[in-house]
């Protein structure tokens, strides 16, 4: 089997690989971009809830054509029925995740990119002990092939297996991949620039439930559930109580079924020619499931060590390992806590919930217009309850444990 031959070669065309690919194949390097769907951004698979603007215009000018609604306040709800609202301008704002992708895939092909869809990585290529390239097969045709890298990028998303088969990444333990459902509703009483979050076992055990706009009268409405805690209760039978509850005269238009990781991230982002970024590299926010900055970031990242590398002539997990120091001290310690905040916010049952968030929205500094203070957020929790403590601990020595 001839085999292709690319600088680097990516795994999958969402924000975290179409972000890579533009910056690498814009310092001069040839690229090319594997997406095993048919179009880039179809389906969507995402609440679409972003922010603040300024953030994602950091990686792409956002025209009006990709803003579905503005964000400028938040409501959440306990268990109880309490309702606690704050209102934060610009705190963020409903994309349309179809077009966004695209975009992102389209600068990356303006960048010198070349991007194949419907094309599936199957394996990896080795040469010498080190991963050299990726196998592939064409789903349309059903025929595979092979191409040769000096770098390969796993960008796969929550479904990836490159960072097993790279030896960087184990399956998820029980309770990292959460169940959910969401569908778009059409004539849903909603304000149009505020986004809500349901908490309780009710409709959302061991996460929550959420109300995005999306203008004109729309919003994405969903649930994310710990299939540990649901008692056999599908996310699909979640919500289709929610919906019954939240907006019962509304039309469902489109539903979407999946999953999210609220795992702790990586030990280690790369190995020798292989790097791992966004969702597959476990880079998403552990605490509201939250990924497509959180990507956009970890791309930019990796995209110079990639680069860097491939000048020097030298792609050893050793030289590529300044991505993975970088990310750890920045967005990565920043996961880390919101990881400890999960797994003791959503661990409390429907009393803890109620009576901790009345106490939280009383304290200042927790919120701010990039949502929440995790350190900040555990510190408070434990001070008004000290049993908590132990949860955290627990947490924090799992932890310790699985690195």
């Amino acid at each position: 089997m001839k085999a292709e031959r690319y600088d680097v070669a990516i795994i999958g065309g969402g924000p975290a690989g179409s972000r890579t690919a533009a910056l690498v194949a814009a310092a001069g390097h040839s690229v090319l971009v594997l997406e095993k769907r048919e179009q880039i951004g179809y389906p969507v698979r995402c609440a679409e809830a972003v922010g603040p603007r300024k953030d994602v215009e950091r990686f792409l000018h956002l025209d009006e054509t990709l803003v579905s609604s503005a964000v400028n306040g938040v409501l959440m709800v306990t268990p109880d029925g309490t309702e606690f609202q704050s209102e934060m301008q610009g705190i963020g704002f409903i994309i349309n995740r179809e077009l966004f992708d695209r975009r992102l895939a389209e600068a990356a092909s303006l960048a010198g990119a070349e991007i194949r869809t419907g094309h599936q990585a199957v394996g990896l290529r080795r040469e010498n002990g080190r991963i050299a390239g990726v196998k592939v097969k064409d789903i349309g045709t059903g025929s595979e092939y092979e191409v040769r890298t000096s770098i390969l990028v796993g960008a796969d998303g929550i479904e990836a297996l490159s960072p097993r088969w790279a030896g960087l990444g184990t399956s998820f333990r029980p309770g990292e991949i959460f169940s959910c459902a969401q569908e778009l509703i059409d004539g849903i009483d909603i304000l149009s620039t505020r986004i809500e979050f349901h908490l309780g076992s009710r409709f959302a055990p061991g996460g929550y439930a959420w109300v995005f706009p999306k203008g004109n009268g729309k919003a994405n409405v969903g649930v994310g559930i710990n299939p540990l805690r649901a008692k056999g209760k599908s996310a699909l039978d979640h919500l289709n109580e929610f919906i019954a509850h939240r907006c019962p005269g509304g039309a469902r238009q489109r539903l979407v079924i999946g999953g999210c990781e609220v795992a702790r991230g990586l030990p280690s982002l790369a190995t020798d020619g292989y790097i791992t970024v966004g969702e597959a590299a476990r880079q998403n926010n552990p605490f509201s499931g939250g990924g497509t900055i959180n990507a956009l970031e970890g791309a930019d990242m990796a995209a110079p060590a990639i680069v860097n590398s491939l000048q020097d002539g030298n792609t050893s997990a050793k030289s590529l390992a300044v991505y993975t120091k970088r990310w750890k001290r920045s967005v990565g310690r920043t996961n880390r806590a919101f990881y400890h905040a999960a797994s003791v916010f959503f661990g409390l049952n429907d009393d803890e919930m109620n009576r901790i968030m009345k106490e939280l929205a009383r304290v200042p500094g927790i919120f701010d217009e990039k949502g929440i203070k995790p350190a900040r957020m555990i510190l408070e929790l434990v001070a008004a309850h000290p049993a908590l403590i132990f949860k955290f601990l627990r947490s924090l020595t799992g932890s310790r444990m699985r690195r």
